[in-house]
């Protein structure tokens, strides 16, 4: 494993955006790879870094240096970090992720991941990234070795194409799902392709939310302002908690944000650090003065991703949940948002809120099998 430390001018400081596609394997192409294995490297590095997220097909906040600095800081036993540079004639073209953790006398390498977001590599062309990164991979792996990625999704199994072409023997596993809505036409059609069911469910549930008093739809999304960052307003925190508290069905589920203690430290934190980078999305469903229900999305270049959201219990009689998520996709029609991932969710409700479903695949390699026997998340309903 190397350590050492690299330039800029050795990883290269002219980007220009590759074509996506079927990555090619063609052996006289130049293309080498410079691991990194300390986060002050990468700060030193946080220009190509950010170059490559702007070039990356949906962006997410999740695949951010930021986020990256709070998942090792909350992911248990500090993992070995290790990040992989692609150059290509001399231009940093790629970047992946990976962590190393030694369980007794195995070894597990895996994306970063906490909650449903996962670090997904950077570039013009992510899935190619796995064929000099799985090269380079190989000359180290032994029977005590084990490569588990979770979540990657496989467009015309371009993926499982790469992890072939560098040499590793795999298929591609179910794991989850993940349910996105793009918002590149107008309010007015998009209400028009929502099922009949969702739409009655909507209307009649605002007749019903209407009867308790004035409603106010709330949305924080904060703005630098005379080159300074926004100022967090910690009470927003406090108030999302409150909710979910009184939210009974997320209490009951031992993988939700309040009954998973790193997680939950990782969103108390993740919050303002957002919020800091532009880059935090709070939407409030108020009765009154008092807000029932939330979402907090992370943000980046238009591509909304869902962190955690919540319903205050004691109106369970009520669609709270659809009613929020209605009003925040309106709201995000008329700001120009190009899409809102929902995380994992089941394929019907993807296809009632008329979204994309996009199936998520793991992939383990190593003779040993995975180290950890991980259940893919499950498909919530909202």
């Amino acid at each position: 494993m190397s350590s050492g430390f690299f330039t800029l001018d050795e990883l290269g400081l002219n980007h220009q955006a590759s074509g996506r596609g079927v990555p090619s394997t063609d052996s006289s192409e130049e293309r080498s790879v410079l691991e990194i294995n300390d986060l002050a490297t990468l700060e030193e590095l946080r220009p190509v870094w950010e170059t490559l997220h702007r070039q990356t097909p949906q962006p997410k906040f999740c695949q951010t240096l930021d986020w990256l600095h709070l998942y090792l800081k909350h992911s248990g036993v500090r993992p070995t970090l290790r990040a992989f540079c692609v150059d290509e004639e001399g231009e940093t073209t790629g970047l992946t992720v990976l962590v190393e953790r030694w369980f007794d006398r195995r070894c597990e390498l895996s994306l970063p991941v906490i909650g449903n977001e996962t670090f997904l590599p950077l570039g013009a062309n992510p899935w190619g990234n796995w064929v000099p990164v799985g090269v380079h991979l190989r000359s180290e792996m032994t029977r005590r070795h084990t490569l588990d990625l979770r979540g990657l999704s496989d467009p015309e199994g371009m993926t499982t194409f790469s992890l072939h072409a560098a040499g590793w023997d795999v298929q591609p596993h179910p794991w989850s799902g993940s349910a996105t809505i793009p918002m590149s036409e107008s309010w007015d059609k998009y209400w028009t392709q929502l099922s009949p069911k969702l739409r009655t469910v909507i209307e009649r549930g605002e007749q019903q939310l209407a009867s308790l008093g004035p409603t106010t739809f709330v949305r924080f999304r904060p703005r630098c302002s005379d080159n300074a960052a926004p100022l967090y307003q910690s009470d927003l925190y406090d108030q999302c908690l409150k909710i979910a508290l009184n939210d009974e069905r997320q209490l009951s589920q031992s993988d939700s944000v309040l009954n998973d203690p790193n997680r939950h430290q990782f969103v108390r934190d993740l919050l303002p650090v957002a919020w800091r980078q532009e880059a935090a999305d709070l939407c409030l469903l108020m009765v009154g003065p008092q807000p029932i229900a939330f979402r907090f999305h992370t943000l980046a270049f238009g591509h909304l991703q869902t962190v955690w959201t919540a319903v205050d219990a004691e109106y369970h009689d009520l669609p709270l949940a659809t009613l929020l998520l209605i009003r925040t996709l309106k709201d995000s029609f008329q700001r120009h948002d190009q899409e809102l991932d929902l995380s994992p969710m089941s394929a019907d409700v993807t296809h009632d809120w008329s979204g994309l479903f996009v199936p998520l695949r793991r992939f383990v390699i190593g003779n040993g099998g995975p180290i950890i026997a991980a259940q893919p998340p499950e498909a919530g309903k909202s």
